[in-house]
């Protein structure tokens, strides 16, 4: 009995030591497989490579054979559900990582164009630029026609804005607060971490494209005060900002106490695009103390220039602005509405908002204080105008009747939504297969509102149009997250045929 229970500890043993090995080494950086497949539309056929979650953090042999395997499958495009890069706050190993990216998109763009969406990990602002100009076109919940005479819509959301009907999304935390008595002003309260909240002022918009009224503010000084209650609390201004319209592209005057903040400073930065300069302010707010936010902009026809100081209410505003950056871009946000933002736990308050525009005029002079029964204030908006795909759909060329439209989307929670509005397909990532998989029982987690069942490969849903039918198909992505390894679940790219 001993002898058999000793073989028994040497078996288990061994095999401990070999799904180690596969899941440490084997499968996340030598084995690679193709899943190929065929979407039968009514338009001329495209053949799609599609990557996802790829979650770059260095220059592996594995990106150069799938360069090789694509390039070798001769597809008339490439596309990229999310998650290219492996995100860090340190500013030189983001810039490694990029630089690594960049490198692998100018290998796919030399094969076909490459079209992208950004997923969860592509949140830095620097990186769009960066790799539009290495190669990538990216769709920020909006449509381009592909193939043969444009016979195909394709329509790419964006992770960073929006949400989807029919998926469970994080609940608003901004809500009147009670500062004292028969005193209520906009805030924000939280329980939860990190997460990026947004109310923008953003009144009566001709539709969800609408780019008039603020969204074509530009050249103006926003100020703000602000209060917090707990010292880990995100605050602060947003302003040239896009996001209502489905845009990731916005400049952001803010503080937290998360790893990302670099210090927990007031300080100034871009989304979907990068400032240069001095873009700290040096200043930490104390909770429960009033600060008052003030930034200006200047347009030019090569350049955005940014300046923002911050000072507790209390003392004189200091003579010199304490931050001053400026952006030459093509991706820089030259006009936009203002918003508040909130994130990390604990409380957010903030009252007398105001933009003045360059000749004096005033914009907006906004109390934030609440009348009894009112939830926000007049003509703010608590996140975009609609669904990510309400918006791509908005923000799309027209297209003949009839033309079939294919999603591109990080995660697939969509797909509900685009089977009953009739979509033909939707591709996704996102879940990487579950990363690791047990024999017999799947993916032990895909983080996806659908649910485990929808691990990856294809499914079908009912929609009314041509086909009857839906199409999703998830890709298991290539990189990891959280820890990086992978079982039972190696590698994968998809050739995608697109139509008859």
């Amino acid at each position: 009995m001993v002898l058999t229970i000793e073989r028994l500890f040497r078996v288990a043993t061994l095999l401990f030591l070999l799904g180690l090995a596969d899941a440490c080494w084997v499968e996340p950086r030598l084995l690679l497989f193709r899943d190929d497949v065929r979407i039968d539309l009514a338009a001329p056929r495209v053949r799609v490579a599609h990557l996802s979650d790829l979650h770059i953090r260095s220059d592996m042999p594995l990106l150069h054979r799938i360069v090789r395997e694509i390039a070798a499958a001769r597809p008339d495009l490439v596309v990229i559900t999310g998650d290219l890069i492996h995100d860090v706050p340190d500013r030189q190993g983001f810039l490694r990582n990029a630089a690594v990216v960049a490198a692998l998109v100018r290998d796919l763009r030399r094969i076909a164009p490459v079209y992208a969406v950004q997923g969860h990990s592509e949140h830095q602002g620097e990186l769009m630029p960066i790799l539009q100009q290495a190669g990538i076109e990216w769709l920020s919940n909006e449509g381009r026609r592909i193939g043969p005479e444009g016979g195909i819509l394709l329509l790419g959301l964006n992770t960073q804005v929006g949400f989807d009907s029919f998926a469970w999304q994080w609940p608003s935390p901004f809500r009147p607060i009670e500062m004292k008595k028969d005193v209520r002003l906009y805030g924000a309260r939280r329980d939860e971490p990190y997460r990026n909240f947004y109310s923008h002022y953003d009144p009566a918009p001709a539709g969800l494209a609408d780019d008039g009224g603020p969204l074509a503010w530009s050249n103006y000084e926003v100020t703000c005060d602000a209060w917090i209650d707990d010292e880990d609390a995100g605050v602060g201004l947003v302003f040239h900002s896009r996001y209502v319209r489905g845009e990731d592209r916005m400049i952001e005057f803010s503080r937290d106490g998360s790893r990302w903040a670099q210090g927990g400073d007031f300080a100034v930065f871009e989304h979907g695009s990068a400032l240069k300069g001095r873009t700290a302010t040096g200043v930490i707010p104390e909770p429960k103390r009033w600060y008052r936010l003030k930034a200006r902009t200047e347009v030019t026809p090569d350049r955005l220039i940014v300046r923002a100081k911050v000072w507790p209410v209390d003392r004189p505003e200091p003579a010199k602005w304490q931050a001053e950056a400026e952006d030459r871009f093509p991706t820089r946000a030259v006009a936009g509405t203002v918003g508040l933002w909130a994130s990390g736990g604990g409380t957010t308050v903030y009252r007398n908002l105001r933009v003045v525009d360059r000749t004096g005029r005033v914009l907006l002079d906004e109390p934030l204080a609440l009348a009894p029964g009112a939830r926000k204030p007049q003509g703010f908006r608590v996140g975009p105008r609609g669904t990510r795909l309400a918006m791509a759909l908005a923000r799309s060329p027209r297209v003949p009747p009839g033309t079939p439209a294919v999603i591109l989307s990080h995660m697939a929670d969509v797909a509900p939504e685009a089977s009953r509005r009739g979509i033909a397909a939707v591709i996704a990532g996102h879940t990487h297969g579950g990363q690791v998989r047990l024999p017999l029982f799947g993916a032990l987690t895909t983080r996806s509102s659908l649910g485990s069942l929808y691990d990856m490969g294809r499914f079908e849903f009912a929609a009314p149009n041509a086909r009857g039918l839906t199409t999703l198909y998830i890709n298991p992505g290539v990189g990891m997250s959280v820890v990086p390894v992978r079982f039972w679940c190696p590698p994968k790219w998809a050739l995608v045929e697109l139509g008859g």
